[in-house]
């Protein structure tokens, strides 16, 4: 068999093995990671929204201190109840899938609030 026809062979054996692992189902453990490294992208979000909002809250006074103070306490509950456990991978996929969109939800929150804090400190500063 010629080289190229190698090629050529080879080449077809990729593109259709990449065609069929589409469609066939991923195995529990990789979906499980999967949602795992999800959830790790969105704490380190998470730590530079609160890294601002820490440092934004020494800058700013009463109610809108009062307002940081308790956003940060949100991250800090949901980071210390946040312990991937489950018996089964079911439990496992559901209960990761639940704490990925409650960390997505609060980091946007928190984004919200840091944005809102600072255009007002902008708007009081002029």
């Amino acid at each position: 068999m010629s080289i190229r026809r190698m090629g050529i062979v080879f080449g077809l054996a990729l593109v259709v093995g990449s065609i069929l692992s589409m469609w066939l189902p991923e195995s529990e453990s990789t979906i499980e990671e999967r949602l795992f490294n999800e959830i790790t992208y969105q704490m380190s979000e998470l730590k530079l929204v609160t890294d601002t909002l820490v440092e934004t809250r020494n800058s700013v006074n009463g109610t809108a201190q009062r307002q940081i103070d308790a956003e940060l306490q949100r991250a800090a509950d949901w980071l210390i109840a946040f312990q991937p456990t489950g018996d089964t991978h079911e439990a496992r996929k559901a209960y990761l899938m639940e704490e990925r969109d409650r960390v997505t939800r609060l980091v946007e929150e928190l984004g919200k609030v840091r944005d809102s804090v600072l255009q007002s400190k902008l708007t009081t500063a002029q």
